[in-house]
């Protein structure tokens, strides 16, 4: 695998667990539980904030940047 061939599948898993979880709100709004919905949409949205962090390091490491991940 070619680091370009990894970078694509690592931004394809991350955009595949991001869509994923996606899936997930209808049933954690189901719940009937508002203090679990509340730490479960906020861990989601982290989950899907962390997916983005992934994929900026992937692209950084294809350019040689090494600037900050902001």
């Amino acid at each position: 695998m070619t680091p370009t061939e990894a970078s694509d599948s690592i931004k394809l898993t991350c955009d595949e667990i991001s869509k994923a979880t996606l899936k997930l709100q209808p049933a954690i709004r189901a719940l009937g539980n508002p203090a679990a919905q509340d730490e479960l949409l906020k861990a989601t949205y982290e989950l899907t904030k962390n997916l983005e962090t992934v994929k900026k390091i992937v692209r950084k490491s294809l350019t040689g940047t090494s600037t900050p991940l902001t």
